[in-house]
């Protein structure tokens, strides 16, 4: 795989929505800026948007990944533009890229933090890759690492895209699939239960066990 250079992104961002080569990327604000072609960085900044899924407390004792962690494990904010989300110390959110995208079936791409936003110590690409026909906004999973609180300001460039060419990708039309499909708002952990995935590989669901607990019990 080979790194896509910023005047091929600008091609493919030219392009027709139909075109099988077309990127589409946006809102892309303060546009000449973030396009700019003879930049020495093939990457383009992304915002933050203005939606995020806080964990909820009290915390459950332990995440147990099943079909219900998605219902019960967050709860959602609206933080409009011109306000801030606090990040405790030691602290995650889920929130979602301001830009939604349409990568076409060639490319696959990453999503890294900004290197002054890292260097406050928080960190937004803990599953960082973004495969070929994805589509929507990209769900950050935000992790402030240092000792102190960080304000999040809606709006703000939070992260770098970078793309990479498949050589060896089939030219053939794909069909939209996937766990999460188009999202526009971040989205908390889908997991199928525990006993549907380990019976697939011949594990009887009676010897499976499943926890028990009773939130805020001692």
């Amino acid at each position: 795989m080979a790194v896509v250079a910023k005047s091929e992104m600008l091609e493919r961002l030219g392009l027709e929505i139909s075109e099988r080569r077309s990127l589409v990327i946006t809102p892309l604000l303060q546009r000449k800026s973030v396009l700019e072609a003879n930049s020495s960085i093939d990457a383009i900044d992304v915002r933050l948007g203005t939606h995020f899924l806080l964990p909820q407390v009290p915390p459950a004792p332990f995440h147990y990944p099943s079909k219900s962690l998605s219902r019960k494990s967050h709860f959602q904010v609206h933080v409009p533009f011109g306000r801030f989300l606090v990040v405790p110390a030691h602290q995650t959110v889920l929130g979602a890229t301001l830009e939604f995208l349409k990568m076409p079936d060639d490319l696959c791409g990453q999503i890294l933090t900004k290197s002054s936003i890292a260097r406050t110590f928080m960190v937004i690409e803990t599953a960082p890759w973004i495969h070929p026909g994805y589509r929507g906004c990209l769900t950050l999973e935000i992790a402030n690492v240092s000792n102190t609180p960080l304000l999040l300001y809606p709006g703000r460039l939070i992260g770098q895209l970078v793309f990479f060419e498949l050589s060896d990708r089939e030219e053939s039309e794909r069909k939209l699939a996937g766990t999460y499909l188009a999202p526009v708002y971040p989205e908390a952990p889908i997991f199928n239960d525990p006993a549907d995935d380990l019976e697939k590989i011949g594990i009887p669901k009676a010897e499976i066990t499943i926890p028990t607990f009773k939130r805020g019990a001692d």
